[in-house]
């Protein structure tokens, strides 16, 4: 048994949910609805019914949660402990970032950081958006810059900037600068980011688009920003881009003007509000002076 096993528990529990738990834990249903199995299958007992709407706990799943979150809770306060002890010997930060933080971001951060703090070691992490929240829930990251706004309790956003979504393409696939339809991107190939890989981004361009109307055979799936660029560039189709990617594309490819205005994109720096690294406290002040990037 392990302690992801406890976390989706409870969290199941307390939402009362497969699908709600899911979001929440930012992780994909069947695959929560698989751990749990595993689970009740380790304990020995079935710990939900799932015979109406909502998910309840069985009598033995509520004798299982009692413990469940005590061990959680104290699994925490070891982590905390630990990495406090951690920091305060040898001085040191985690930090989750994204592609366009490494360029936008991260530069002026860790310069003033290296300036002011010399010894410090600076521990980063090229994560997704879901694997950044996921480490920052558990303690192994410090901070994490995501797309996310995280609505908790325990933890603090800062605002870093806001991008604007382009619509672009290969000047073969869209040769005038007449104004594209959004539906007139049925008869084409469309790049598209997986849900998993940035499910903000996917979450706007749902909005925009209603992907699952699309035929499957027209979508081009990525998992990452360089699938994405490389696909661009080669002019497999018309693709959604943050800002950011468009220095990276070559000559051959072009901002298409649509008849509908598109999304922006968010950055959000996020961290536990009660710790005590001092590394991190500097990196928040950093950016929040940080007005322009």
């Amino acid at each position: 048994m392990e302690l992801r096993h406890l976390r989706y528990f409870i969290t199941v529990a307390q939402q009362q949910s497969f699908t709600k738990a899911a979001e929440k834990l930012f992780t994909a249903q069947p695959s929560l609805s698989q751990q749990i199995k595993d689970l009740e299958q380790e304990v020995g007992v079935m710990l939900f019914d799932r015979s109406s709407r909502k998910v309840k706990l069985t009598d033995e799943g509520q004798a299982f949660q009692i413990y469940a979150e005590k061990a959680l809770e104290n699994a925490k306060l070891a982590v905390a402990a630990a990495r406090q002890v951690a920091q305060q010997k040898n001085n040191q930060i985690h930090i989750g970032f994204l592609n366009v933080a490494e360029i936008k971001v991260m530069p002026q951060i860790l310069a003033q950081l290296k300036k002011t703090m010399p010894d410090l070691k600076i521990h980063l992490h090229s994560l997704t958006c879901m694997e950044q929240i996921q480490r920052l829930k558990n303690a192994e990251l410090d901070l994490c810059i995501t797309r996310f706004h995280l609505d908790h309790p325990d933890f603090e956003n800062i605002h870093l900037l806001t991008e604007q979504i382009y619509l672009i393409a290969a000047q073969h696939l869209h040769s005038t600068d007449r104004i594209l339809k959004l539906q007139e991107l049925k008869n084409h190939n469309i790049i598209m980011c997986e849900q998993n890989a940035s499910p903000v981004f996917y979450e706007k361009l749902d909005r925009l688009l209603c992907i699952d109307q699309l035929e499957h055979e027209q979508l081009l799936w990525v998992t990452n920003v360089l699938q994405h660029i490389n696909l661009t560039n080669m002019g497999m189709g018309f693709s959604f881009a943050p800002e950011y990617l468009l220095r990276f594309l070559n000559e051959h490819v072009k901002i298409v003007q649509t008849d509908q205005a598109l999304p922006k994109l968010g950055l959000y720096a996020t961290f536990n509000k009660n710790s005590q690294n001092p590394a991190l406290k500097m990196i928040t002040q950093a950016l929040n002076n940080t007005t322009s990037i």
